[in-house]
């Protein structure tokens, strides 16, 4: 009896863990910063630690916004037109501005020279880049542009459709949740 109670609460606990580290990464997320979503939804939500209740279709987009921050690979073009690989995260700061991240590939797989840029808009309607259309599965590759602070559009190349919606939906959320933020706190936009 001892052995099943035991391994009953183990398998709890491990249930536990697995659901709280599905999203670990930087506390960027509105429940974490103090911004909940409300309580007293009856239907489809899930409980954290902080005891906050989400509906389930916000789980799934703030766990992609935990995606951005842990950040992926894309390959990004500069305004010369050269394509380099990159280590690309996106969060909020404590200034409710959203950051970009991105993190150069050096030799031997090393990362270097960090820069990081304040995000404005995203633009999802950017066309194919003429020098990716040889590429194999040039067909199923999508692009998108960041607009900075300085007015500059920074392009990235995503594999497929489903990488493209993380990305592009992810970002918009972000900026919409920080420009929520800055008008409730600031009044500014």
């Amino acid at each position: 009896m001892l052995y099943a109670h035991t391994a009953l609460r183990g398998a709890a606990t491990m249930k536990a863990r697995t659901a709280k580290e599905m999203c670990n990464i930087a506390a960027v997320l509105p429940m974490e910063r103090g911004l909940g979503m409300g309580m007293g939804m009856k239907t489809d939500s899930y409980t954290f630690q902080t005891g906050e209740l989400f509906a389930k279709q916000d789980f799934f987009s703030l766990c992609s916004e935990r995606l951005l921050a842990g950040g992926g690979e894309l390959l990004k073009r500069t305004r010369t037109g050269e394509l380099h690989w990159k280590r690309v995260s996106v969060y909020i700061n404590d200034l409710d501005q959203v950051v970009l991240k991105m993190k150069s590939r050096r030799v031997a797989g090393t990362l270097t020279k960090k820069k990081k840029k304040i995000l404005v808009e995203v633009y999802k309607d950017i066309p194919a880049w003429p020098e990716r259309c040889l590429v194999e599965g040039a067909e199923e590759r999508r692009y998108f542009g960041l607009k900075t602070v300085a007015g500059r559009v920074i392009q990235f190349e995503c594999r497929n459709q489903q990488e493209f919606n993380v990305w592009t939906h992810g970002i918009s959320r972000l900026l919409g949740v920080a420009k929520e933020r800055r008008l409730k706190y600031f009044g500014v936009l």
